[in-house]
């Protein structure tokens, strides 16, 4: 018995180890593949931000979460601003939101140019989203008729019931304005064009009203965390 105990108990430790040994190899992986660039401009930070964020920030490893806020501390001021916050930690929280609300998350960069401002840049993006169940609660939870995304049991509309499962392609654009001074992001600012996808699956501008109405997204594509949440 005190054979098999012991034995166990290596095995623990082995386990322990070895998903240690995972998690620096994922920091690893991940430094190799999405490198924070020595010598930073707002084209290298911004090829980097996309390259990190193409697929959203759903569930990420730890190892990989820890990077992130690595690279965004480092290639952004400490008070950036998305427009509505600051912080490095408020960006990456806005992506995991998103990539909770949304399924198959895919974001394509178009055009990359300079903006109005000198030392601002301006991508022009393609971003492909599948509406799931956890997207109607989290996003649209109006659009139950308990009023909370059917946590008090109710039933969903027929615009819900629309909109489940649809697959849409949605265009936008990310801006970076940058400071010459410390050579970091000062601001990034996401704009999604969501209205017009809705507009094509529902063909009514009233069913689109409605369904932003109440919303936790906005029709750019804000996600509102858990304090905006109802009540």
């Amino acid at each position: 018995m005190n054979k098999q105990r012991q034995l166990l108990a290596d095995l623990e430790d082995d386990i322990c180890k070895l998903q240690e040994d995972i998690k620096g190899l994922e920091l690893q992986h991940h430094s190799v593949t999405v490198g924070i660039p020595t010598q930073q401009t707002v084209w290298s930070v911004a090829a980097e931000y996309f390259r990190l964020f193409r697929h959203g920030f759903r569930s990420p490893p730890e190892a990989l979460d820890a990077f992130a806020l690595k690279f965004l501390m480092v290639s952004m001021a400490p008070d950036v601003t998305n427009g509505f916050e600051c912080g490095p930690q408020a960006l990456l929280r806005n992506w995991k939101l998103f990539s909770l609300c949304f399924e198959d998350v895919y974001v394509q960069v178009g055009r990359l140019e300079t903006g109005a401002l000198f030392d601002s840049l301006i991508a022009s993006t393609t971003t492909s989203i599948t509406i799931s169940s956890n997207t109607l609660r989290q996003a649209f939870p109006h659009l139950n008729s308990d009023g909370h995304g059917g946590v008090r049991g109710g039933a969903w509309c027929p615009l819900a019931v629309k909109l489940l499962g649809r697959h849409l392609v949605v265009q936008g654009s990310v801006s970076f304005d940058w400071d010459t001074q410390t050579d970091r992001v000062v601001k990034v600012v996401t704009l999604l064009d969501l209205v017009t996808p809705m507009l094509r699956l529902f063909g009514s501008l009233e069913d689109v009203s409605r369904v932003f109405e109440r919303a936790l997204i906005t029709p750019e594509g804000r996600v509102y965390g858990a304090e905006h949440c109802f009540v």
